[in-house]
Formats: structure tokens, sequence, C-alpha cells
């Protein structure tokens, strides 16, 4: 398999020309945060929307974080930027950040130990009763017929990784990590945003 941040830094320009249509769920979620918002493997800033609260926009390319903050200036929010590989310890402190998002990069993540020790992490670093969204893949798709793991490529670019969920699965790594759900929804129809799992969750 190919190294997954050059992949991903290859990809950064054509990903933020393209991919500029945003979630309702998500962005009505940034919209309404307050304080400090942890954005997860936030890409070229996607998901970031007018909000009173403080970005703290976290990936490991840093090509796609270059363009995350043309993003974020372009819309006049507080943001920081952070180049990190989210599979090791996050260097935020116990109970620091009031809500966040993690959209579509769970799933991009190889290995489950990994994938559990990132759901911890998360736990960690938020503050009690805080309200957190995350999204992946959902293996009910028919785009996936039932597989666990594919590539995907990108034109000429490389092959992404992906490693597609079950409902109960992810249900089962979110209660290990502490969190409590709040709501989950798995749909396999094929419209935008419609063929993942959406789990808001509360610490």
């Amino acid at each position: 398999m190919q190294d997954q941040k050059k992949v991903w830094d290859n990809i950064a320009e054509e990903w933020d020309q393209f991919k500029k249509r945003q979630d309702p769920q998500v962005k009505e979620f940034v919209e309404k945060a307050k304080g400090k918002f942890i954005d997860l493997g936030c890409g070229s800033g996607r998901n970031f929307a007018k909000t009173k609260a403080e970005i703290y926009s976290v990936d490991f390319s840093g090509n796609m974080l270059k363009y995350a903050k043309r993003n974020a200036k372009k819309l006049s929010i507080k943001a920081e930027f952070f180049e990190l590989d989210i599979t090791k310890q996050l260097p935020f402190e116990d109970n620091f950040f009031d809500s966040g998002i993690s959209v579509a990069t769970l799933h991009c993540i190889n290995g489950k130990k990994h994938r559990e020790n990132i759901l911890k992490e998360i736990f960690r670093v938020l503050k009690p009763k805080a309200k957190f969204m995350l999204k992946v893949w959902n293996r009910k798709s028919s785009r996936f017929k039932g597989k666990e793991e594919k590539l995907i490529k990108w034109r000429d670019k490389g092959e992404r990784y992906y490693y597609i969920y079950e409902e109960k699965e992810l249900e089962e790594e979110l209660k290990k990590a502490g969190f409590k759900i709040v709501l989950i929804v798995s749909t396999k129809e094929e419209n935008f945003q419609l063929q993942e799992i959406s789990v808001i969750v509360e610490k």
C-alpha cells in the first residue's frame, strides 16, 4: 500500500477544488459550537463554517492544511493548525475541548488498534459532557458491496485506504473508549453523505 501521507499530499490541490459541498448536518453542528473545537482530520477545511468557536484543525497532510488555512481566512474564523499523526497521542491536555468533529477520517486509518486509540484520545481531550460528531463509511452501502477494506484511486495521484465500518462495530468501539452514544444513524442510500454511519457521542 502506498504511503498515505504522500497520497493525500498529492491530491490536496484537486481535493480542495472539487470537494466543496458541505454536509448540512455537520455545518449546523460547527455553527452552533462555542469555545475550543477540534476538527480531527480537517483536510482542506471542507467542514469549516461561521462559528464563535476556535477551531483546532488537525491533519497529517501539510498540503491539505495549506488549503485549510486559506479557507479559514476566507471565512474569517478563528483557527489554529496542527500537522500531526493522529494515531499518536494528541498534544492537548485532558478535558481541553468543548466539542468537535471527525468527518470521513477514522475510516482512513489502517489498523483496528490505531482506530481504537484515536477514539480513546478524542475521549481524553474532550471536556466532560462535551458532544462530538463522527462520520464513517457504511459497509451496508451498495457502493462497498460488503467489503471491509478498500483502496480507491484518485486519478493518477495514488490510492487512498478505507476501512468500511459496520454500525455495531463502531458502536462497540465508541463505548469501549468511554463514550455515551447520543445518536447513531446508519443508512445505505446513495445520496450525498448517506452511505455513511453518522454518530453524535457525549463524554
